[in-house]
């Protein structure tokens, strides 16, 4: 009885989708994308590009570890169509950024000098992620709908040119000596950041980014739509993974400045070269957060790739664009 009944439903269920493809595909003739509002959620993998992690853009992709430890944001959006060629997007994410120098061990191995900058990444050995809120305003341009009566513009499958703005409040944590126990970074000052003289202000945890990327997009019917994007956002700040910009600290500074509950995760944090014994080991004072090439300067940026899937609230039955 009840399979019978669940049969039923499906039928009805598939029935109700395919009228609507049908009736979108007669409406798609003359009225495009209608204005009015959608609203819609995406789910992504990210990839954070920091100053811990792979010290090249092609290592972060061909190392060995790049699929041990996915991470992934998602969230939900309101759009709306301003044009059939533009739309508006406003978006809430929530997800985890996650790097480690682990991934430069494939070619920190070749280096005979044990100089270049994926040795001495991974001879740091640091593990890190941070907990993420993306708050953004995006702007989308599908280039074939500028003119909304051309042939390309009634496609359903449509690429499209996405960029905006976004605040960013970020939770750094690291992992504690090399075990898999996760401790929150930012009050352990871990490079001295706050105490005065010569150590390094306190950062944000709020930092703001810009981004832009490129999906495509396919229409389901007049209501729903499906579609996939790339995007690179760019942030303003290089503590994302909680390593700045500056040196180690002498591990007495931290019994001055810090509890000895903290003291302790601080030292078993903020230099782990002893874990790998390899040399050579930091000395206080040395780099701490070095960027390509062995640099000190690196501002933090990841990549998301995800679906999106939006359902139009309005559609309205005339050819808004005309008088």
């Amino acid at each position: 009885m009840n399979f019978k009944f669940g049969r039923q439903l499906l039928t009805l269920a598939l029935s109700v989708a395919l009228c609507d493809t049908v009736s979108g595909q007669d409406a798609y003739r003359v009225y495009v994308e209608p204005d009015g509002w959608s609203i819609g959620t995406n789910f992504c993998k990210t990839d954070l590009l920091a100053t811990v992690g792979p010290q090249s853009f092609s290592n972060l992709y061909t190392n060995s570890k790049y699929l041990d430890h996915p991470t992934f944001l998602g969230g939900m959006f309101g759009r709306y169509t301003i044009h059939p060629c533009l739309a508006l997007r406003l978006s809430v994410n929530y997800g985890t950024l996650y790097a480690t120098d682990k991934t430069n061990k494939d070619l920190a191995l070749k280096d005979e000098t044990r100089s270049n900058e994926y040795y001495l990444a991974y001879a740091r050995n640091q593990t890190v992620k941070s907990i993420v809120w993306d708050n953004a305003l995006y702007f989308e341009l599908m280039p074939k709908r500028l003119n909304p009566e051309s042939k390309g513009a009634h496609k359903r499958g449509q690429y499209y040119l996405v960029a905006g703005l976004s605040a960013l409040h970020f939770q750094p944590y690291a992992t504690v000596g090399d075990s898999k126990t996760w401790v929150k970074t930012y009050d352990l000052h871990l490079e001295g950041e706050g105490w005065g003289g010569n150590y390094p202000p306190n950062y944000s945890r709020w930092t703001w980014a810009y981004a832009y990327g490129l999906g495509y997009k396919w229409d389901i019917g007049q209501h729903l739509n499906l579609g996939f994007e790339v995007m690179f956002h760019k942030t303003h700040t290089s503590y994302i993974d909680g390593m700045g910009e500056s040196n180690y600290v002498d591990p007495k500074a931290y019994e001055v400045h810090l509890s000895p509950e903290k003291a302790a995760l601080a030292n078993q944090i903020a230099d782990k070269h002893y874990i790998l014994g390899l040399e050579p080991q930091a000395a206080p004072g040395t780099p701490r957060g070095l960027g390509p090439n062995g640099s000190t300067h690196y501002v933090d940026a990841f990549l998301t790739y995800g679906l999106t899937f939006y359902y139009k609230i309005n559609l309205r039955n005339r050819e808004w664009w005309r008088p």
